[in-house]
């Protein structure tokens, strides 16, 4: 993590919403005893967001996501396993509200997994400190 607080445009509450989403995505879905760890990195340029960017991942040590499974995982309602998610009480809508809440911030959102290892989940979002726009949260 970086020493100073980074900054984003955005509506505190919904950015909120989106972390602790994927938090206890990886606390639920993760290995008993594993960790859930959470980076983040100054991007230069973000192709997609033609331009600066911040990056944070949240990544768990769970099982992995098949990659077939993978373009799916947003959609609504979409579950990889419907036994395991209605044991644990999943909606299959988690991801579709942070894919949503992360496109409605100009940003993108990027699903990395491997079976038997685990699952990163990268949330992209413009750097307002290199467009010299501010940090003022919009509502």
């Amino acid at each position: 993590m970086p020493d100073t607080p980074v900054t984003v445009m955005g509506d505190p509450d919904q950015l909120v919403q989106v972390f602790d989403n994927l938090v206890e995505n990886g606390l639920k879905y993760g290995r008993a005893g594993g960790k859930v760890s959470v980076s983040f990195a100054a991007i230069a340029h973000e192709p997609v967001l033609r331009g600066p960017a911040v990056a944070i991942t949240v990544a768990d040590q769970g099982e992995g996501i098949s990659s077939e499974h993978l373009p799916r995982l947003t959609e609504r309602f979409y579950r990889v396993d419907t036994h395991r998610s209605r044991e644990q009480g999943g909606t299959g809508l988690g991801l579709a509200i942070v894919k949503h809440i992360v496109n409605r911030h100009r940003g993108r959102l990027k699903i990395e997994s491997e079976k038997g290892v685990g699952s990163r989940f990268t949330v992209i979002l413009p750097d307002p400190r290199a467009t010299g726009r501010g940090a003022e949260p919009k509502g």
